[in-house]
């Protein structure tokens, strides 16, 4: 990766504070703040922890749909919220798998394998931005982002080992396919821009 033209990159975004900071990057950052109280909620075992877990989960999906909805309906969309909208989807998200894992509610391997494809793809975002390049939001981030918030709410509400255990399973599952599938297809899709040389696609 060339550092230098990834930094200049950043540097481009910082620059343009007046267009930063508007509202859906403030419900951005503060879908970033969330991950601390996911963390507090679920250091503990408690039904009460557990709904307010649920409901900063809750919360999270909400401003997701908001800052977006916000930012094209006002025309506020800046290259900072390109970045740290999906950048607060994998903080959030991330930090609520890892938790279930640490409480032995979900295996280590479910986070490993969201944190690895987010880590993957975040550097990929990073660099196809230095090279002038945005690759657009598909159809299966978005899925993979709902499917995840989906097995978050399964596996943090429902305690049953009973009938419904097949449900929370199956929507785990469907989350790390949908995972792996959407940065196989994100990545392919980037390599295709860099290569044509497709500049600022949005």
């Amino acid at each position: 990766m060339e550092f230098p033209r990834v930094a200049g990159w950043i540097r481009k975004i910082a620059s343009e504070e007046d267009k930063n900071w508007n509202l859906p990057n403030g419900l951005t950052v503060a879908r970033m703040l969330l991950a601390p109280l996911i963390v507090l909620c679920l250091l503990k075992e408690t039904p009460r922890r557990d709904k307010m877990a649920a409901s900063a989960v809750a919360a999270a999906a909400v401003t997701d749909f908001l800052d977006g909805y916000i930012a094209r309906k006002q025309g506020k969309e800046t290259r900072l919220g390109q970045f740290l909208d999906p950048l607060a989807d994998k903080v959030c998200i991330s930090t609520a798998f890892v938790m279930l894992a640490v409480r032995r509610r979900l295996p280590a391997w479910v986070p490993a394998v969201i944190i690895g494809r987010e880590a993957l793809i975040t550097l990929f975002r990073v660099y196809a931005g230095s090279k002038g390049s945005s690759v657009p939001a598909s159809l299966w981030g978005k899925l993979k982002t709902n499917s995840q918030l989906l097995a978050l709410m399964a596996v943090i509400l429902d305690h049953d080992s009973g009938p419904r255990l097949f449900l929370r399973r199956a929507s785990v599952d469907l989350a790390v396919f949908l995972t792996l599938y959407s940065g196989m297809d994100y990545i392919l899709k980037a390599r295709k821009y860099l290569d044509a040389g497709k500049v600022n696609v949005e």
